[in-house]
């Protein structure tokens, strides 16, 4: 490996691990904390089901309205980078530093994305009883 390329990857490693994200409970959690490992799976989890939630209530629905179709979307487009990374691990792919960081700083976003798509979700659910 060439020194220039060895000297760029720890000056990558070093601005990565100082790197942290703020939740949207306003935690801040370090990139390369434990901690951090958590709340991308936990937050992967909850998309999921929050998609699934999406799709059996969407599955034999015509005319649904805009919103709730414009909320499944915003969930979808949200969550992207954070289901390519669960997608490159599952099949042992390696991702570069900059997809790696991207998709970590969306963790946060597609939290909030989650709850905003949830609560869109439920307010139709609740005029359809």
């Amino acid at each position: 490996m060439s020194l220039l390329r060895a000297a760029a990857l720890l000056v990558a490693t070093i601005i990565l691990a100082g790197c942290a994200v703020l939740t949207a409970d306003g935690e801040r959690l370090a990139l390369t904390s434990p901690e951090f490992r958590a709340y991308v799976e936990r937050v992967f989890r909850e998309q999921n089901r929050v998609a699934d939630q999406f799709a059996f209530a969407l599955e034999n629905e015509r005319g649904a309205p805009a919103d709730v179709m414009a909320a499944e979307q915003s969930l979808l487009e949200a969550c992207a980078a954070l289901n390519e990374l669960a997608t490159a691990r599952r099949d042992e792919r390696h991702l570069t530093l900059r997809q790696r960081s991207t998709a970590a700083h969306s963790v946060p976003i597609c939290e909030r994305t989650i709850r905003a798509s949830v609560a869109t979700l439920d307010a139709w659910r609740a005029t359809r009883r």
